[in-house]
């Protein structure tokens, strides 16, 4: 038996806070309610969590300078329900 899994599609909003990285996440679908931001430790992590969903080099590239520079970066995220739930919990 086949399972298949429903797709998120959404944005990351992505703040630099000190060492870490405040990462909230926003739903395409208006009726999604909002959920707990996820306080990524460090560049490292935050950078394998983008090459884990799949963002190409250039716009990890783009997102670092941006936060580098102390502004904030928005970025498209496709990935599963699950991730989002596990991520970024309902309060």
């Amino acid at each position: 038996m086949k399972v298949e899994r429903m797709a998120e599609e959404g944005t990351l909003n992505i703040v630099r806070r000190g060492y870490t990285y405040q990462v909230r996440y926003a739903s395409d679908n208006p009726h999604e309610k909002d959920r707990q931001p996820y306080t990524c430790p460090d560049e490292v992590h935050l950078e394998t969590l983008f090459h884990y969903y799949g963002m190409e080099p250039w716009a990890i590239h783009q997102a670092f300078a941006e936060l580098q520079r102390g502004g904030m970066t928005v970025l498209r995220l496709v990935c599963s329900a699950q991730d989002v739930s596990r991520l970024f919990p309902l309060p």
